[in-house]
């Protein structure tokens, strides 16, 4: 009223009062009149709606934060819960829908605490100080669940600083406090993960200009270690002069673009020699989007590359071993539906690579032949019933291209990796029909020999290794006077046909040939019943098994006077078995190149298996390298054949383009670098003018094949020198050593595979292969190559290549700043991914992957027909979907996806072992997003993924 008198006034209160009106007039005698009344009905009624729109946001600010209020009387302790209190601690509420309920006895509540976090007491004592408390606890609800809780109350007191009542909020932090606490974990593993991986970081500070290199980043660049940091020039002091432009160019690219950039750079070493290391850097901006510095990783990969060095020239004297014996790789897993077959097995069928292997069952139909597949089947069963081991199958087949009918002989073995499902084997395949075909005649002449035995009176006999005896025909019995059909005769009875003056000589002339495993030709005496006395003439030669292993002789004996047939009929047996044991021999060689990388493959596979819990963590990481090294090493292998096959047929991809014959020998040199400075060489770079039309990654290959070639064949202290020269339409690459050079007569067979000109007995390692695929990469681009030697002077390799015009150079894209890569968040906890896989191990593999994505749920399908019906039923965000189901392919899938409208909008991917280029084209011309092959890259897997699930 402020002093100032009023006839009457009428005062509306705010809301929540504003339902009431309080009127306020003066009254005779000088007083005051008070009075209120209810306000209209409509502002009620708003009052109402406003106070159920504020209970409404409240509670669901409580749902989303998973919060929940309180209120206790500070001397009863008595109190009321909201239905989100009755929620966090996982009880009944007592009345469902109201808003503050009756509590449960704070010592009900107390019992629900963790022992150590209950701290009897606290809360009670707390009411004498009024104001905010908090405290964090653990809770057990009465189903089990663990429960991490925020608590936080605030104590009023009445005028007198007595406490009243208690009011206050349970938060449920469970998730946050998981959170944190799995954040933490993985801090901790990635700090052992890059000390086990020998994995060092750095950072470069822009605006100090300093280097920061932790302790083994020091180790490998050698240098010593500094809190504070370096400068570039201390952290570059050990670079080997000749990568410092590496460093350089990939600083300016990545500060320019935004882009991480990869280096492999040379650090010198105490011992003199050079330490390898695998360089990343990456660029770190500020929140304006300024450069703040350079990050990155490094690893020490000297091993590896020394390894990969080791490698490459073994995989080359395989790769020789292998094609020069026509040998077919093939591999096989019990429950996989393909196997997988080198080029020479689809050239030893006639089958087209293009369209991939056969299953099992269609080879057997379409290739083996029908009079033999019975048994290969059986035969196959048989050594997949008898589980690990070795076999050997020969066989018949109809050559699918020209229908002709070959012999060939499967050698492989079969190795348990894990449940028997899993079994692998793998192994060679030879056509044999030469030998074959040797046999049959030999056998021929066998037959032909024993009707001349018959008529002319030469009997045959066998003896092996280690039993008594031996094995005669009749005609052995005949020329001892004695009618009796072939049989197995003893040591015993052969001396007792022999004439008693020369008994005890022949006897140990035979124990002495059985041991020394020597051909024998002996003339002796035998004494007929009847006592006649016949002159036998013996001649035995060793027989092998399958390993080159004498295990027994074979032998013939005759009457002397038919001597010279006799003897005409061994030679012939002779040559045979000489024939046969040369294969053997070839064949044991091509054995061990094929078994030495095997052999360290699965020796330390097995040594994992057998090592357990019992073997560190730094040991099994290198039996794996080992392993891995094996396996990459025969991959190789593999791939250079699969290459020049590959070229052979016609399926090269390349891409033409501009190509500046100086940035493509700045790309091929420091490749080779290494290889010439440590054979002493020099490395000259020439004029490069020019610029041609070929594929670069193409044409770098072929640089990098040439140098390595000149540089291999040099001689100490000399020098190899590339070169260009532009003329016309054509521009010529020169790569010129000054190594003992090429006699006329082999230099015309230079680019014939496995050809390697006499150098066989040099010392140097190679296979022969490396001219043949610049020969025939060079010709797919368009040009040719020419070869001059001069003996004792050097060689020189040409490569003419099309010029690039001036429309070609103006079609060529222009370099520019690409764009920082995108940041691809991480998938949603909604993100659903179905995989359609009929093989347990394969959809266990990708499920293992996938754990890795916490945010991603995989849903699984074992055949065709059930992944529609569950993509119908989910809806997945992406599909990956294997080409060779049991009932329907991968692509009768996705036409069945495309079909059914909740379904026609799903994204798809091809994830299949089938890696062939029509598998992959019509995959993504039927509508696959993307064709991913196996095996699987595990990393490239889930990169592939977030982009997948990241993108609209």
């Amino acid at each position: 009223l402020g002093g100032r008198a009023l006839a009457a006034g009428v005062f509306e209160l705010p809301p929540p009062h504003a339902a009431w009106q309080l009127h306020v007039a003066a009254a005779d005698g000088g007083g005051w009149a008070l009075s209120a009344e209810l306000a209209r009905p409509e502002a009620l009624a708003a009052a109402e709606a406003r106070a159920r729109s504020l209970q409404e946001r409240l509670d669901m600010v409580q749902e989303f934060s998973d919060t929940g209020v309180f209120e206790r009387d500070a001397a009863t302790m008595a109190g009321t819960w909201d239905r989100h209190m009755y929620r966090i601690w996982g009880l009944p509420a007592p009345a469902a829908g109201a808003a503050d309920m009756p509590s449960p006895a704070y010592a009900e509540v107390l019992e629900m605490i963790f022992s150590e976090d209950r701290r009897e007491g606290e809360f009670v004592a707390s009411l004498a100080t009024p104001g905010p408390h908090t405290q964090r606890l653990r809770m057990r609800r009465r189903d089990g669940q663990v429960r991490h809780l925020y608590t936080r109350w605030k104590v009023f007191h009445d005028a007198q600083g007595r406490p009243q009542r208690v009011l206050g909020t349970n938060t449920d932090d469970t998730d946050v406090y998981e959170l944190a606490n799995r954040a933490e974990r993985l801090r901790t593993e990635l700090d052992v993960a890059l000390k086990l991986g020998h994995i060092a970081l750095w950072r470069h500070d822009l605006a100090s200009d300093r280097v920061f290199v932790d302790e083994r980043g020091c180790a490998a660049l050698g240098i010593a270690w500094n809190a504070e940091g370096v400068p570039p020039a201390v952290a570059r002091s050990q670079l080997h002069p000749d990568d410092l432009q590496l460093v350089l160019n990939s600083l300016e690219h990545t500060l320019r673009t935004g882009e991480p950039s990869d280096m492999e750079l040379r650090y010198h070493r105490p011992d003199g020699g050079w330490r390898h290391v695998l360089m990343r850097r990456a660029l770190q901006r500020d929140g304006a989007g300024n450069p703040l510095g350079f990050v990155g990783v490094m690893l020490d990969v000297t091993e590896r590359v020394e390894d990969n060095r080791r490698a490459l020239a073994s995989a080359r004297r395989l790769e020789a071993a292998a094609e020069a014996a026509r040998l077919g790789l093939w591999s096989v897993q019990l429950d996989a539906a393909l196997p997988r077959w080198n080029p020479r097995m689809y050239a030893l069928l006639g089958l087209d690579a293009q369209a991939g292997p056969l299953p099992l069952r269609d080879w057997l139909r379409q290739c083996v032949h029908p009079d033999d597949r019975a048994r290969v089947r059986a035969s196959l069963a048989d050594w997949w019933r008898r589980g690990p081991g070795e076999a050997e199958i020969e066989f018949r087949i109809v050559r699918q291209s020209d229908g002709a009918v070959r012999w060939l002989v499967v050698r492989g073995k079969l190795d348990a990796v894990g449940p028997r499902l899993a079994m692998r084997a793998e192994g060679v395949a030879l056509d044999i029909t030469e030998q074959q075909r040797t046999m049959r005649q030999l056998r021929e002449t066998v037959e032909r020999m024993t009707l001349t035995t018959h008529a002319l009176g030469l009997g045959t006999w066998t003896a092996t290794k280690g039993q008594d005896g031996g094995v005669w025909d009749a005609q052995m019995f005949r020329l001892r006077g004695i009618e009796s059909l072939g049989r197995r005769v003893s040591a015993a009875e052969i001396a007792s046909y022999l004439h008693p003056d020369e008994r005890a000589e022949v006897m140990a002339r035979q124990a002495l040939m059985l041991r020394e495993d020597q051909p024998w030709r002996h003339v002796f005496r035998v004494l007929w019943p009847d006592g006649q006395v016949r002159w036998i003439t013996s001649h035995s030669v060793p027989g092998y098994d399958e390993q080159g292993r004498p295990d027994g002789r074979i032998g013939v004996n005759w009457d002397s006077t038919e001597a010279q047939l006799s003897a005409q009929a061994v030679r012939e047996r002779e040559v045979a078995v000489a024939e046969s044991q040369a294969k053997s021999q070839a064949m044991s060689r091509i054995s061990h190149e094929l078994r030495t990388p095997l052999n360290a493959m699965l020796g330390f596979t097995q040594l994992l298996r057998a090592g357990g819990e019992r073997t560190d963590a730094a040991t099994r990481a290198h039996w794996l390298a080992h392993a891995e090294d094996a396996g990459q090493h025969l991959l190789a292998l593999i791939d250079d054949v699969l290459e020049l096959s590959r070229a052979e047929v016609g399926e090269l991809r390349l891409e033409h383009q501009p190509v500046a014959c100086a940035a493509v020998a700045d790309a091929a040199l420091p490749l080779v670098a290494a290889s010439a400075q440590a054979l002493g060489l020099a490395l000259q770079r020439g004029p490069l003018p020019g610029c041609v039309m070929a594929d670069p990654v193409r044409l770098r290959q072929v640089l990098i094949n040439l140098l390595s070639n000149a540089i291999k064949y040099n001689r100490p202290g000399g020098e190899v020198r590339l070169w260009s020269q532009a003329a016309g339409a054509r521009v010529s690459l020169h790569v010129a050593d000054t190594g003992q050079g090429i006699a006329p007569e082999r230099l015309q067979h230079a680019f014939e595979p496995f050809n390697r000109l006499g150098a066989e007995s040099s010392g140097v390692e190679g296979s022969g292969i490396g001219l043949s695929i610049v020969k025939v990469l060079v010709e797919h681009m368009g040009g040719q190559v020419e070869a001059r030697s001069q003996p004792g002077v050097g060689s020189e390799f040409i490569v003419h290549l099309p010029a690039a015009g001036p429309d070609d150079l103006a079609a060529a894209p222009a370099a520019g700043p690409a764009t920082a890569p995108a940041v691809t968040p991480a998938a949603t906890p909604r993100t659903c991914v179905l995989y359609i896989e009929d093989n347990p191990v394969n959809a266990m593999l990708v499920e293992s992957i996938l754990a890795h994505r916490p945010g991603v749920t995989l849903e699984l399908a074992e055949d065709g027909l059930s992944g529609l019906r569950r993509a119908r039923q989910l809806q997945p965000d992406l599909m990956l979907v294997d080409m060779q189901l049991p009932d329907i392919d991968g692509l009768a899938v996705l036409r069945g996806l495309r079909a059914h409208p909740l379904t026609a909008a799903i994204r798809c991917v091809a994830l299949s072992a089938n890696a062939t280029p029509s598998d992959i084209a019509a995959a993504r011309a039927a509508g696959f997003i993307d064709y991913w092959t196996k095996p699987i890259d595990v990393q490239r897997f889930l990169a592939d993924i977030d982009t997948l699930l990241a993108a609209p």
